[in-house]
């Protein structure tokens, strides 16, 4: 999947904006919607990959990171998609690995072996977010090994270790990078977090 219609995406983006049209907590009604109801003006965020090659991982990142920004932070992130973006043929099926591996290195400290459980998951999403394969044992060994009681390190890993594991579908991976992300937000759950996300995924979908 590569981007497809960048510059109707920057025109839908800004139409939105300029009718003050963008909201949290809701889809798409009465001409309102959220990260995914502006540009699908519904809840299927599949359609945001068959308009503009947005894979649906991202777009379920970038749905949490906008639902958990300050209103007004929320609309600014949505207006910098297009910049971040930029063109057509670009290919972002991989961004949100590494923004689960850059989570993942942002979590508070944690004592030797929660982060002995915690390092080869970062590997392995390095590894996918970089093109390369997960080895199918390293991740079954990573999801045996993850009984630590840090609720978000498990969360991610065992996410990241089915998709690699089981080679999942474009919409499992995206189920499981939500709820991965979800979990390494909860474990820092301020604004100083949203906007650390907020960053790293434009920064990442840019450098793609």
């Amino acid at each position: 999947m590569l981007t497809i219609n960048t510059e109707i995406l920057r025109a839908e983006v800004a139409s939105h904006i300029a009718n003050d049209a963008v909201v949290q907590g809701q889809y798409w009604n009465e001409g309102k919607g959220c990260f995914i109801g502006c540009l699908a003006h519904s809840s299927d965020a599949e359609k945001l990959g068959e308009r503009f090659g947005l894979p649906l991982p991202l777009v379920r990142v970038c749905e949490s990171i906008f639902e958990y920004l300050p209103l007004d932070e929320a609309r600014a992130f949505f207006a910098a998609i297009p910049d971040a973006v930029d063109r057509d043929g670009k290919d972002l099926t991989r961004v949100h690995w590494g923004f689960l591996a850059a989570e993942l290195r942002a979590l508070p400290k944690v004592s030797d072996d929660i982060q002995a459980v915690i390092d080869p998951v970062i590997e392995g999403m390095d590894l996918l977010a970089a093109g390369g394969e997960w080895p199918e044992e390293s991740a079954r060994a990573a999801a045996r090994a993850v009984d630590a009681d840090a609720d978000a390190a498990r969360a991610a890993a065992r996410a990241a270790a089915r998709a690699a594991a089981r080679a999942v579908d474009a919409v499992d991976a995206a189920a499981d990078a939500a709820s991965a992300a979800d979990a390494a937000a909860s474990a820092a759950a301020d604004a100083a977090a949203r906007r650390r996300q907020r960053d790293t995924i434009l920064a990442l979908i840019k450098a793609a």
